[in-house]
């Protein structure tokens, strides 16, 4: 038994420094994101038809448009209505991924226009949180994302 040992140990040596890599980028921590919840004066279509084409006139892009209720109604379920605006601008967003690659999974930016007893509310990501975490800095983004979210605030009054 004395003889395999040692031949068995210098295999599991070599192999363990054969699966060391060292990589190129030094994985960023998790972006814990938090939410603010704004109530939107507009009745539901409204505030999704302002803050769509709102976004639209600033030049910035509607990647897509998921209408969470409808894809229930698809699949026989029912829930209040819920759609996600997924927007953003490749000119202002590409630096950010360029600078940190793991922001990708951040962006395009999102938005949550959901209606629960009557009440329209917006709920977004402030750029803050969106940033934490990450190679990103506040002067980075001072003016991209957060004139997004500023932009927001004023398509609802705020």
């Amino acid at each position: 038994m004395k003889i395999f040992a040692l031949p068995l140990l210098a295999l599991a040596l070599s192999l363990g420094a054969c699966a060391t890599t060292n990589p190129v980028h030094e994985p960023t921590k998790a972006i814990a994101m938090t939410h603010a919840t704004l109530n939107s004066p507009y009745d539901f279509d409204t505030t999704v038809h302002r803050l769509k084409s709102t976004i639209e006139s600033k030049g910035m892009t509607v990647f897509a448009v998921i209408d969470h209720a409808k894809s229930a109604q698809e699949v026989g379920m029912n829930m209040q209505p819920a759609t996600v605006l997924i927007y953003g601008s490749p000119k202002a967003g590409t630096p950010l991924m360029q600078k940190d690659p793991a922001f990708a999974l951040v962006l395009p930016l999102k938005v949550l226009i959901t209606e629960t007893n009557g009440q329209v509310q917006v709920i977004y990501t402030p750029t803050n949180e969106l940033i934490k975490g990450s190679q990103i800095q506040p002067s980075d983004v001072a003016n991209t994302l957060a004139n997004a979210e500023k932009l927001i605030k004023t398509v609802l009054g705020q």
